[in-house]
């Protein structure tokens, strides 16, 4: 998380906005974390875009594994019907990369039109690490040495 939001800062020209859907129960999971984030860091200015790009950037690197990922996590949604909403957020060069190329990765696997499941997924198992490793804490500044 510390990377991303260091990343929008120091290289924010990098960062390109792309529309994406997030199922609406893992997007309120995600609000409600960074609020939590922003108290404990005192860090207002941590945003969606941040949490998309650390989630986006630990994504497997195997196709296969990212269609498991989502194919598990609509079998646990399979009687949800809240719709998602279409939100622009930006995020660094590595996550848009990914995002951007998604649709038709995944239409070359046959599994098209889910890059909701997808990126909700690869959201929920950030969170889910995130929540593991406790409350985000601002990190130390480091010091220069003489």
């Amino acid at each position: 998380m510390h990377e991303s939001f260091a990343d929008a800062k120091l290289r924010s020209r990098s960062w390109q906005a792309y529309g994406f859907r997030i199922t609406p129960d893992v997007l309120a999971d995600l609000k409600s974390r960074i609020n939590a984030d922003r108290r404990t860091t005192g860090n207002s200015q941590l945003a969606i875009g941040h949490y998309l790009d650390a989630a986006l950037r630990s994504a497997p690197d195997d196709v296969d594994e990212l269609i498991a990922m989502a194919q598990d996590f609509a079998g646990e949604r399979i009687w949800d019907t809240d719709k998602t909403q279409p939100s622009s957020y930006r995020v660094g060069r590595q996550a848009f990369e990914l995002v951007s190329t998604l649709n038709v990765t995944l239409q070359e696997r046959d599994y098209g039109r889910r890059g909701t499941l997808v990126v909700s997924a690869l959201v929920e198992r950030y969170l889910q690490a995130l929540h593991a490793d406790g409350a985000l804490q601002r990190p130390e500044r480091r010091r220069r040495s003489n």
